[in-house]
């Protein structure tokens, strides 16, 4: 008899995680740093794609702010959160879009902020993007 209260037990945790929304899609907040001058990107001033790795208000952690599409579901702010959570995604099936509305595109790291880092703090572009200075993310079609 145990054995198929096991069965049935882990039968249903499977059902269950099945069906559980995706983390991709759902709101986040991404603050900008202590003393800055500005609250943050919303959809409506943000001039490109703004993303936060390590955002821990998203199981992929990563938080991204993009700009505002006509007729997006992501155009406005909820309760603070201007951001949407991502994850690094190959197609669109990655993301859910059906459920999400979010396509798997490329997020192009703005190339000044890359130089910059560069000139200031080599090891630290190394150990966060080491060769990578672009990648696939679940986010807003353009």
């Amino acid at each position: 008899m145990r054995p198929a209260r096991l069965a049935l037990a882990v039968a249903s945790a499977l059902l269950v995680a099945g069906c559980q929304s995706p983390d991709v899609g759902q709101r986040c907040q991404l603050p900008f740093h202590a003393g800055a001058t500005s609250d943050g990107p919303t959809p409506q001033t943000a001039a490109g794609d703004y993303l936060e790795v390590g955002n821990t208000a998203c199981d992929n952690l990563i938080c991204i702010v993009s700009p505002a599409v006509e007729g997006g579901r992501y155009n406005a702010c909820a309760e603070g959160n201007c951001g949407y959570c991502s994850k690094p995604c190959v197609s669109d099936q990655d993301c859910s879009t059906s459920q999400t509305g979010l396509v798997c595109r490329q997020m192009v790291l703005d190339p000044a902020f890359i130089q910059k880092l560069q000139q200031t703090d080599p090891a630290l572009l190394e150990t966060y993007l080491s060769d990578i200075r672009f990648s696939s993310y679940c986010a807003v079609p353009r």
